[in-house]
């Protein structure tokens, strides 16, 4: 009696399931733009430390007053009829009456036309964090307006750090950076740009000629809005690209 044939043994697939590929932190480095965030903090802390530098001086009564008064006293010989009529009128881009309704403006149309309302919480954010810091130090560091020469408008309060200049770093530097963003035309975005940056300095220059706050508390201004605004789109920056870098690396998990 003939044994049954056995039958053959089912081919199996000896081919290995390829390696499922996993992101690592190459990966990671490669797929997210690290360089200007990590430069926007480093930027934002240099702020801080030039404010913190300058209030200490002005606080202790160091050589930097010294400085002041001697730069207040060149100031007097730009005191020109129109120049003064000029900077009376440009001082007010700093002023809270002027940057809270263009940043709600700008923040609105942006909102509307663009349908991004993240710019309007940044702007709205980066006004109350700036005025909010502004009337602090003011308390804090109680320095009187100068004394050297006569202020030629009306200001009350404390001189440092001046309100107009933080005011005026914090808006405009956002604005142009959302231009930067927004405007098609390379020509475009440069001149945005740069008229924002005009802005800060045609703001805080008048604030000395006009003789209402010295050179310290103008950079100071300067250092402590763009330093707010800078730490800002920074962090707008790397919530935006986080999704996107989160779903790269999730795909790169799935098998092919």
């Amino acid at each position: 009696m003939t044994a049954a044939p056995r039958s053959e043994p089912e081919h199996q697939d000896d081919r290995a399931e390829p390696p499922v590929e996993r992101a690592g932190v190459r990966d990671l480095i490669a797929a997210y733009p690290w360089l200007p965030i990590p430069v926007g903090l480093l930027l934002s802390a240099l702020g801080v430390w030039c404010f913190a530098e300058l209030a200490e001086e002005v606080y202790r009564g160091g050589p930097v007053l010294r400085v002041d008064e001697h730069l207040l006293r060149v100031s007097l010989a730009l005191r020109s009829g129109p120049l003064v009529g000029a900077l009376s009128v440009l001082t007010w881009l700093g002023d809270v009456l002027v940057v809270l309704p263009v940043s709600l403006a700008i923040g609105v149309l942006i909102g509307v036309t663009r349908h991004r309302w993240a710019p309007l919480l940044l702007l709205a954010v980066s006004s109350a964090g700036t005025g909010l810091a502004v009337y602090l130090f003011k308390i804090m560091i109680a320095r009187p307006r100068p004394q050297v020469v006569d202020a030629l408008v009306a200001e009350d309060g404390f001189g440092f750090p001046s309100g107009h200049s933080a005011h005026a770093a914090a808006l405009y530097l956002m604005l142009g950076a959302f231009g930067l963003r927004l405007l098609r035309s390379r020509w475009a975005r440069r001149a945005g740009f740069a008229a924002a940056v005009l802005a800060v300095v045609i703001t805080g220059f008048s604030r000395v000629v006009l003789g209402v706050h010295s050179p310290t508390d103008v950079l100071a201004g300067w250092a402590l809005g763009a330093s707010w605004t800078v730490l800002l789109l920074s962090l707008w920056l790397f919530g935006e690209h986080l999704p996107r870098l989160i779903d790269a690396l999730v795909a790169r998990k799935r098998p092919g």
